[in-house]
């Protein structure tokens, strides 16, 4: 019964070892991701940043808002978050757009 026991804990000592591990290699690694920032108005394109590598640049590159989500959505670009905005009475939403690098 005795080896038994010493089998099971040292399978479960192994484990936690491989766990504390792969937690290191993880942690060493930087998350690379690209975000835009898209601001809409109906189907007017307010707004558009884009946040590269801590630089950002305003684009509209003349699309409408619904173009140009759909047109970055369509690039490898998924929708992190929404929210609303309003502006003297006008509402806009605004969605955050990421894209992992490699």
């Amino acid at each position: 019964m005795k080896n038994i026991k010493d089998i099971v804990i040292g399978i479960f000592a192994g484990i936690g070892f491989t766990a504390i591990l792969m937690s290191f290699t993880s942690l060493n690694q930087p998350e690379k991701v690209d975000v835009i920032i898209l601001k809409l108005m109906g189907k007017k394109l307010e707004s558009a940043y884009v946040i590269d590598q801590g630089r950002e640049d305003k684009t509209r590159d003349g699309l409408t808002g619904d173009e140009a989500l759909e047109s970055y959505l369509n690039n490898g670009w998924s929708i992190k978050g929404t929210t609303t905005a309003s502006d003297a009475g006008r509402f806009s939403v605004v969605y955050t757009l990421v894209r992992e690098m490699e």
